[in-house]
């Protein structure tokens, strides 16, 4: 199973909302073009990015006036984010968190097993049970 990376906002008019951070990043900001928007005085039009990159989640200031603060610190280049940390820009809090991605694993199953399966399914079968991993 794969980790995923997803923001949590904890304060500000987006409270509740969980965005998943997906490998190509997110930017945050004013403008309709951001993948989060906030529209409140104190965040610029781009504000913010979060990128992913090599199971390392970062965060970068993208030239915001008013900055960005993980857990109370201003960020003023870029910065690793993990579990726990607190992203604060202008009122919005996002909780970073990580969330396991179901994954699903597609192999065909051999003839024998299924026929083993068969075997000691159907009522009254005779056959011998098989284990295909000895």
């Amino acid at each position: 199973m794969a980790d995923v990376p997803i923001l949590v906002c904890t304060a500000g008019s987006l409270t509740g909302k969980q965005f998943e951070v997906p490998e190509g990043g997110l930017d945050i900001g004013r403008s309709e073009e951001n993948s989060i928007r906030l529209d409140e005085d104190g965040v610029s039009r781009f504000h913010a990015r979060l990128l992913l990159d090599a199971g390392q989640l970062w965060l970068q200031d993208a030239g915001s006036r008013n900055g960005i603060f993980v857990n109370g610190a201003r960020v003023t280049d870029h910065r690793a984010l993990k579990v726990g940390d607190e992203i604060a820009i202008a009122e919005h809090v996002f909780a970073v968190q990580w969330r396991e991605e179901d994954v699903t694993l597609t192999q065909e199953v051999p003839p024998e097993v299924k026929a083993a399966i068969a075997d000691t399914t159907e009522e009254g079968a005779t056959g011998s049970w098989w284990w295909p991993f000895s």
